[in-house]
């Protein structure tokens, strides 16, 4: 199995060109062959990690009556819970599948308008937020507020690394439609049905994600070129960078969007240990049309090629929350 050493933030927000330069090469080299990268050095404190996990554990742990005050309101407004069994997101590819043995919690961004207030657009749903455990909200705020920061050290080095100023994605996301997820496996008490996963095959809609997950039995698979499924090793203080959908447009597939799963545990530990994962999903503007770089765009690129970021975003959710049933808005 190849390794790559992994990708230091901290030289990512350096200042010194060369030591950057060296950063691309190595995201380059994973997302462009393995389908990921590791991040070290990223700036968010050990407390901070310990503390999301923990109050997001206890969360899950709450009453029913508590996680379904703020459950999901509709299947294209992803905020909020949604329980075992809600998603099949291999749907999302076109694949059939039985229900995720996940339950999950969704945020969207935190600082700007939602829907009804002047400046928002139609996608910027409220966020929902659990009356307990106490610290929920303010813990969850600020993880993703280092999300917002790490996602946008990584896009700037994707420009640099591109060719492109370092501020060309900065007007795309600066009414973003990024999202926090918590993942929660539960431990699986019965076998699994055949080709039903803790989360099923798909790949994700956005430009990067960033993936934090403990390491535990059960964990995140990606699919490489090569067509083999690779374990890909979590830690709190480890995250995992993946390439989404509408970054691999942008690089016309030189980056191709992670294929990747979140496998079962084997049975023999399966029905006694459980799994939490927190995944930043990072989206431009609903209305930025998705096309080639520049350096990768040919002559004569047709505007009907363009990919809208928003309706893409729908789509997939209406996909994956209806189990195939929806396409695009209800």
């Amino acid at each position: 199995m190849t390794y790559l050493p992994p990708v230091d933030f901290s030289a990512v927000c350096g200042s010194s060109a060369e030591d950057r330069r060296r950063q691309f090469e190595l995201l380059d080299v994973g997302l462009s062959t393995l389908g990921y990268v590791h991040l070290r050095s990223h700036g968010i404190p050990t407390s901070e990690v310990s503390e999301l996990f923990d109050v997001t554990r206890r969360f899950f742990a709450a009453p029913e009556s508590v996680r379904r005050a703020v459950a999901q309101p509709a299947p294209e407004q992803v905020r909020g819970y949604s329980g075992i069994g809600s998603e099949g997101i291999a749907y999302s590819l076109g694949e059939e599948s039985h229900g995720d043995l996940k339950e999950k919690m969704d945020i969207g961004p935190i600082d700007s308008p939602v829907v009804g207030e002047p400046g928002a657009d139609d996608l910027a749903f409220p966020n929902l937020w659990p009356s307990e455990p106490v610290g929920f909200r303010d813990t969850w705020e600020a993880y993703y507020r280092h999300m917002q920061r790490i996602g946008a050290g990584l896009l700037a080095l994707t420009a640099e690394g591109f060719g492109l100023p370092s501020d060309y994605f900065v007007p795309m996301f600066d009414h973003e439609m990024s999202m926090l997820r918590a993942l929660y496996f539960p431990p699986q008490e019965t076998s699994p049905l055949p080709y039903q996963y803790r989360a099923g095959t798909h790949t994700d809609y956005g430009s990067f994600t960033i993936v934090c997950a403990e390491a535990t039995a059960g964990g995140l698979q990606v699919f490489d070129r090569e067509g083999e499924w690779l374990d890909v090793t979590t830690t709190p203080d480890d995250l995992v960078i993946l390439v989404g959908d509408l970054l691999a447009e942008w690089t016309a597939d030189h980056w191709s969007a992670t294929v990747h799963r979140t496998a079962n545990p084997p049975r023999s530990v399966g029905f006694d240990i459980s799994r939490l994962a927190f995944a930043y999903y990072q989206h431009p503007n609903h209305d930025v049309g998705v096309t080639e770089l520049p350096p990768f765009a040919t002559s004569g690129t047709p505007v009907q090629r363009r990919l809208l970021a928003g309706e893409h975003l729908v789509e997939k959710y209406m996909r994956q929350t209806t189990f195939g049933m929806h396409v695009g808005r209800p």
